[in-house]
């Protein structure tokens, strides 16, 4: 008669390692593209912002303002020039005329958000006009203004 042995194999052991292998090679790439795309909505907030301020800075003085980061009293915004919540894109304001602007939000590459290929660029203008670029200049607006 056999005894009994009490534990797992190693055949057991590997099986186990391997499935969760399996498992976490889906689960990163995936996360990651999720993480990816929660981001986006820094960029589309900060665009917002920014269109927000302008309406008020046109509401008080007839014109659009040309500078984003400056202090609201020397002529500017006051918004800066990162995205909040972890500065995923940097924000640009295309010189505005007194009744013009367009506002950019890039990927930064620091943070690894142009790893998001499909929504590299967001921009909005004074018609509320959304647009949205992937890396390749492709318009991916109704993917990524959702």
């Amino acid at each position: 008669m056999r005894k009994h042995s009490r534990g797992v194999t190693l055949i057991e052991l590997m099986t186990v390692m391997v499935i969760a292998a399996i498992l976490a090679s889906i689960a990163v790439p995936t996360y990651r593209s999720y993480v990816l795309r929660t981001h986006r909505t820094t960029a589309t907030a900060a665009l917002l912002r920014v269109q927000q301020a302008q309406e008020k800075f046109f509401l008080s003085k007839n014109v659009y303002s040309t500078n984003l980061t400056a202090a609201v009293a020397d002529g500017g915004l006051g918004i800066p020039a990162v995205t909040d919540n972890g500065e995923f894109y940097d924000l640009t304001l295309d010189p505005a005329t007194p009744t013009a602007y367009t506002v950019h939000a890039k990927a930064r590459a620091v943070t690894k958000q142009t790893d998001d290929t499909r929504c590299a660029e967001f921009t909005i203008n004074q018609d509320g006009k959304r647009t949205a670029t992937s890396s390749t200049g492709t318009d991916t607006t109704a993917e990524c203004w959702r």
